[in-house]
């Protein structure tokens, strides 16, 4: 797996905001699209969940943009309410912090609600979008009610010990089986993860938006990224979102066979083919 640069290193940069950095292809690679991506995480998660999907990117010549949400990963806690507003702000700065005009976008699970924030408050700087186990509504996985309970209960605790069911629930039954080693990652990181940052985002989430609106506005390309073996959002739901674009927009499906609801994780081959097919 690709070692990322921790915050404050050399490749990592910590504006006010997030924790982000920007990796290069193989300086052999003559030319790299202007437009690189930008890869959001899931919760609680961080962008450690790239460390699999970046070196195929990489590889193919494409440059990479990688961000902590707020209160995640490296990223602090922010002083202002919790909101999607504020962390669509904070994703945009990154942009900014690179100099990038626009980038491919790829928001999993809760970086979708990311990605979708920066959709459809600055679609300009949006080149495409790639929205994986994720959903414009306020449903399932990510109730309102459920996430204001996961707030309320780290803080109690003062840690992540009640999401100690992340792994179990965010890997399918092949990646259990074939790559526990990937149990071992994403249990890590929750255990790892801040509760003041954990309970700051659950409550963002339960305050977002319904983006369907976003989605079906959208000028440029969405492709919706799914695990056969994802229970959280099944992939039933990606034709449910498909069906929100108007006929003729650009739009693209992607099932990827015994995957659960971490895609990038699990499969990255699969995935960088995928998204440059």
């Amino acid at each position: 797996m690709l070692a990322l640069p921790p915050a404050g290193q050399p490749g990592g940069v910590s504006t006010p905001r997030l924790w982000s950095t920007a990796l290069s292809p193989d300086p052999r690679v003559l030319l790299a699209p202007d437009e690189p991506w930008l890869l959001l995480h899931a919760f609680p998660l961080g962008s450690a969940i790239f460390s699999r999907l970046v070196p195929a990117l990489l590889g193919c010549g494409r440059r990479v943009l990688l961000a902590d949400l707020p209160g995640l990963g490296a990223s602090p806690v922010p002083s202002e309410e919790p909101t999607m507003d504020v962390v669509g702000d904070a994703v945009a700065a990154v942009l900014d912090a690179h100099e990038v005009e626009a980038a491919h976008v790829l928001g999993i699970s809760t970086g979708g609600y990311a990605a979708l924030e920066v959709t459809r408050t600055r679609p300009d700087r949006v080149a495409g979008l790639v929205l994986a186990s994720t959903t414009p509504w306020r449903i399932e996985p990510d109730e309102p009610d459920v996430r204001r309970e996961t707030a309320r209960t780290v803080e109690r605790d003062g840690s992540t010990a009640s999401l100690a069911d992340v792994p179990e629930a965010a890997l399918g039954p092949t990646a259990h089986r074939e790559q526990p080693d990937l149990v071992d990652l994403v249990a890590g990181l929750v255990a790892a993860a801040d509760p003041a940052g954990v309970a700051w985002i659950a409550r963002a989430i339960a305050a977002r938006h319904d983006t369907a609106d976003v989605v079906a506005a959208f000028p440029r390309e969405v492709h919706l990224l799914f695990g056969a073996e994802d229970r959280d959002t099944p992939p039933a739901r990606a034709e449910q979102i498909a069906a929100l674009r108007p006929s003729g927009a650009p739009t693209r499906v992607t099932v990827l066979p015994a995957t659960g609801h971490l895609t990038v994780l699990e499969r990255p081959r699969e995935v960088a083919e995928s998204l440059l097919g």
